[in-house]
């Protein structure tokens, strides 16, 4: 039998309240996307004045980390830069190379999902994402 762990709603908006409790007034609204470990949304949430391409972003940040199982920037910069390659050669639209994207592991190493912000500069979408995957506590 095959089985598979993913994250479940009520840790997605543990993960949600964090971020939203650590953002400041010098952050931009923002859009927040927690996927399972397929990559499908758990948690959206765009925030009143965030644009709507925003959660598109968000969206492909988490889907990224959790297909590939890997952060975004680490997909970026050592699969995609680092083998010269395009996303167009992965196969899957879905993609992005677009920093911020985290995988989120269980305590047994296996990926139960990915999350990501997107609304402010990559650096600090990144963080936010980060206050998210510590306050799921995995």
């Amino acid at each position: 039998m095959f089985e598979t762990t993913s994250i479940s709603l009520s840790e997605a908006i543990k993960a949600r309240d964090a971020i939203v409790n650590a953002m400041t007034s010098a952050d931009s609204p923002g859009a927040l996307a927690i996927t399972d470990s397929n990559g499908i949304e758990v948690l959206c949430m765009r925030q009143n004045g965030a644009p709507a391409r925003m959660l598109g972003r968000a969206r492909a940040k988490a889907y990224t980390a959790a297909r590939l199982g890997i952060d975004t920037v680490v997909f970026r910069d050592d699969f995609v830069k680092a083998s010269s390659r395009s996303l167009g050669d992965w196969g899957d639209p879905k993609l992005t190379t677009l920093q911020g994207g985290l995988v989120i592991k269980s305590n047994t190493n296996h990926v139960i999902g990915g999350i990501a912000m997107s609304g402010n500069s990559t650096m600090r979408d990144q963080a936010l994402a980060s206050i998210g995957l510590q306050a799921l506590e995995v």
